[in-house]
């Protein structure tokens, strides 16, 4: 590997970590007005069954997305 060609892995690791330190911080701040019920709980409720389910369907399709760009 030649140290002068930017590694695209590492790229990419940084972006997959500044997405999880957002997602982290969105959930801490969700949790802190659901305490503080600013958030009701049947909204809540409702929300994280959606979120639940989007979250499904987006690995779903990074795992199917994973296996079909996979080299042999």
């Amino acid at each position: 590997m030649d140290p002068n060609q930017p590694d695209a892995k590492a790229g990419l690791s940084g972006v997959l970590r500044a997405i999880a330190v957002l997602a982290v911080i969105l959930v801490a701040a969700i949790g802190i007005l659901a305490v503080l019920e600013v958030i009701p709980r049947e909204a809540l409720q409702e929300w994280l069954t959606k979120f639940a389910l989007v979250g499904a369907i987006v690995v779903a399709a990074a795992v199917a997305l994973a296996l079909l760009m996979r080299t042999r």
